[in-house]
């Protein structure tokens, strides 16, 4: 990475009320994706809702902070996520293949999408007692993908690596 294509009047460390808000925002998607298919169970399917938790714990947890960070200019740092600082307490800087790393952020975000949007609806349909806190569900979790969606719009603007990163979603 060179110096010169880092966005100058980007964020030198993300403030800690962004990086608590993300990290909250993130926890109340997943949490209530995980709910919303939890229904699942009572129809014979119970593995959806704790396989789902254990993906996105272990893929943005360890794999993509292994090929995404270590080559991060925030590694070591406060990004705005927060995930540069663990990243450097697992790995080590440049230690890692980011061109993979797209592609498993991609697949990975992907499917953290797209497994609760037929995994709720099907809890719903399939077990309809939970009809209600379904749909209460299904809307906390696409409320907080759309403000998610936004938010990284916003904090990809304040970023550093906005120009480099293939996964910034402000490159110009």
């Amino acid at each position: 990475m060179a110096k010169k294509e880092l966005y100058e009047k980007g964020l030198e460390k993300y403030p800690l009320p962004i990086v608590v808000f993300t990290n909250l925002l993130l926890s109340v998607w997943f949490g209530s994706a995980a709910y919303g298919m939890s229904a699942l169970s009572a129809v014979g399917i119970p593995i959806v809702s704790v396989a789902y938790l254990l993906f996105a714990a272990a893929m943005l947890g360890f794999v993509l902070r292994k090929h995404l960070c270590t080559n991060c200019y925030y590694y070591g740092k406060t990004c705005g996520t927060g995930w540069g600082k663990w990243s450097a307490c697992l790995f080590k800087k440049d230690s890692s293949n980011s061109e993979l790393g797209q592609k498993l952020a991609g697949a990975t975000w992907g499917m953290l999408t797209v497994i609760p949007l037929v995994g709720i609806p099907a809890a719903i349909y399939l077990n309809p007692e939970f009809q209600i806190n379904g749909v209460i569900a299904f809307v906390v979790f696409l409320l907080t993908f759309v403000i998610s969606m936004l938010g990284r719009k916003k904090g990809c603007a304040q970023c550093k690596m906005r120009y480099i990163c293939g996964g910034s979603a402000a490159k110009k």
